[in-house]
């Protein structure tokens, strides 16, 4: 087993190790939650508090209760323990109870961004108000930003955070602006003659200078085919 020598490195193969284990999208994985715990057990501290932090924001992330306990087991697999500790899985299952409780919460804790959730609530009104004659979905498009692949866990976060500040000057007229994945942004907006403009205005200020992606499509026709589509598009871009 390889010595781990810093928080960083024990994170990097923690990370590699749910990976292997069938954790995806990839770019999802870490939260500040996760650099606690990588800090607690490089310096042999308690773990307990970063295992209940842990639990939380991997509920709260919608991550299922068995995949949380999976990427803690990973974690222990890199760590040389032939089996979790009673207490510390106890505490990532209590803390992901804790942080279920707040589901009904539409915003991402870091970003204050809504969540996927939420969105996808939006979609279905958006398409029972097309049902009842209006072309709603033919109004409305997606603007989705993406940041670049392989950057930094804390910058990209810091990144999110100030892009999302940024489409709240942009988007002001009640658009649903919403974190996908911890590295793809979404934005539900009626569909006007300057949302190309606006498209245009990130893609060549805070999107530049931030290393992301941005365009627009229109929705389906359908809203399964949407959520399909929300689903698709919510996914990390590619490296290489």
């Amino acid at each position: 087993m390889e010595r781990i020598i810093s928080s960083r490195r024990l994170r990097e193969l923690w990370c590699l190790r749910s990976r292997a284990s069938g954790w995806d999208p990839p770019d999802d994985w870490w939260t500040p939650a996760v650099e606690s715990l990588c800090t607690a057990a490089f310096e042999e501290t308690d773990m307990s508090a970063a295992c209940v932090r842990f639990g939380q924001a991997r509920a709260r992330s919608g991550v299922s209760i068995g995949t949380t306990l999976a990427d803690f087991t990973a974690l222990g697999e890199v760590l040389g323990w032939s089996a979790p500790p009673l207490a510390l899985m106890t505490a990532v299952a209590e803390g992901w109870v804790d942080g279920g409780r707040s589901r009904d919460d539409c915003q991402d804790p870091l970003t204050g961004l809504t969540t996927p959730a939420y969105l996808r609530t939006r979609l279905a009104e958006v398409y029972r108000t097309a049902a009842k004659g209006a072309p709603a979905p033919a109004d409305h498009a997606l603007v989705v930003v993406a940041l670049a692949a392989g950057i930094d866990p804390w910058r990209r976060t810091a990144r999110l955070i100030v892009l999302g500040h940024e489409l709240r000057r942009f988007f002001t007229g009640g658009e649903t602006i919403t974190l996908l994945t911890r590295s793809r942004i979404a934005v539900l907006t009626r569909r006007s003659a300057g949302l190309d403009t606006s498209v245009r205005r990130l893609r060549e200020g805070p999107c530049r200078g931030h290393e992301a992606e941005v365009w627009s499509t229109v929705l389906p026709d359908e809203l399964d085919q949407a959520l399909t589509f929300l689903s698709e598009v919510g996914k990390p871009p590619m490296s290489g």
